[in-house]
């Protein structure tokens, strides 16, 4: 479940929030001390999201598929506002746009074509 969570770039806290659980609770289905089975809701909840990562990555690869060379962005900074509940920051993570574009790279990579990184700009004018 750790593993999933993590390429996927998703936090504890975002897992706790979509899977509607606490952190703690998130904690305990990853500890090997508790050997507690996910829920239900949470193995859906990271079957959606891991889903979602895979036709994200698939989107970049077909994008640069046959290039020889790649930029992919990243962004710094969400671009959220202010005062939005945890669950809409959870599932509008910076956090999983990037880990899209790092296991991207890799395939990319792989595949003989040289990537190139660059940030979006903090601030839109």
């Amino acid at each position: 479940m750790r593993a999933t969570r993590e390429r996927i770039g998703m936090t504890q806290h975002d897992a706790a929030v979509l899977a509607n659980l606490t952190v703690d609770m998130v904690k305990k289905y990853e500890s090997e001390k508790y050997r507690i089975q996910p829920s239900g809701r949470m193995r859906e909840m990271l079957e959606h999201y891991l889903a979602e990562h895979r036709c994200a990555v698939a989107a970049i690869m077909e994008r640069h598929r046959g290039d020889e060379r790649a930029v992919l962005s990243f962004s710094r900074v969400s671009d959220l506002p202010e005062g939005l509940p945890d669950w809409v920051r959870a599932e509008e993570s910076v956090k999983r746009r990037a880990a899209a574009v790092r296991e991207a790279a890799v395939l990319l990579e792989a595949e003989g074509v040289a990537v190139d990184y660059t940030y979006l700009p903090e601030e839109t004018e």
